[in-house]
């Protein structure tokens, strides 16, 4: 009796075992569903913290102009500087913040410029009674005082005189002129040029070989260096 209820049970435990549906899913399709699944959430979620596009930083297209290219932004520019004091002369030198060169300036320009057209003018002069006393005619000679005391001769050599001075002051005219725009030039970019206490400099020997070979002589080099700060 044991015997045939044991084997009924072991019938009916393997029938069940039997009917039970077999998973139609395999464990591949669902590791990709869920692969799409997190892509999905975490595009979303990279789509959310974007900012839209009018909110991000357009960066202009405008070309600086030609007076930012000229001038430049950092202070003091020496283009700038320079530019200045060719317009007016002792402008650059304004913009330098040296204004004690200034009147420096406009007095060398106002002194040379004063001495070149008087000179100038007595030349014409010269020149033009010249060519009164070569003309041939008698009634054309110089009336005023000296010219109408000079011959020839010695009113040619005076012209030719006072060329030479007024050739030579513009050219004094021109280079002190071009000396204004350097310094300004010059002025702008030592501008923050340290020239504190903490500089110093010192001679030294020097040697020196030609080819090689020790040549005897004697030399002296400057050398500038940083010295430093004495700490209390």
């Amino acid at each position: 009796m044991k015997t045939t209820l044991l084997f009924w049970f072991c019938c009916l435990f393997l029938s069940s075992v039997s009917a039970q549906p077999v998973d139609s899913i395999p464990p591949t399709t669902l590791d990709s569903a869920a692969a799409a699944t997190n892509k999905a959430k975490s595009e979303k979620l990279s789509a959310s913290t974007i900012a839209p596009s009018d909110s991000l930083p357009v960066k202009s297209s405008r070309k600086p102009g030609f007076a930012t290219k000229l001038l430049g932004k950092k202070y003091p520019n020496p283009r700038a500087a320079a530019l200045f004091s060719a317009v007016l002369p002792g402008a650059g030198q304004a913009y330098n913040k040296k204004w004690w060169k200034v009147p420096i300036a406009w007095g060398a320009l106002g002194a040379i410029g004063y001495f070149t057209f008087d000179t100038q003018n007595t030349y014409r002069d010269l020149r033009d009674n010249y060519k009164l006393l070569v003309d041939d005619d008698p009634n054309t000679n110089p009336t005023e005082s000296p010219y109408n005391t000079f011959d020839a001769t010695r009113t040619k050599s005076y012209r030719d005189t006072f060329r030479g001075y007024t050739e030579k002051w513009y050219l004094a005219l021109g280079v002190t002129y071009l000396l204004i725009i350097t310094d300004a030039f010059v002025d702008a970019h030592l501008y923050k040029f340290d020239v504190s206490d903490d500089l110093s400099f010192r001679f030294k020997p020097s040697f020196e070989t030609s080819n090689g070979a020790p040549v005897f002589g004697m030399g002296i080099t400057l050398s500038l260096s940083n010295k430093p700060p004495v700490r209390p």
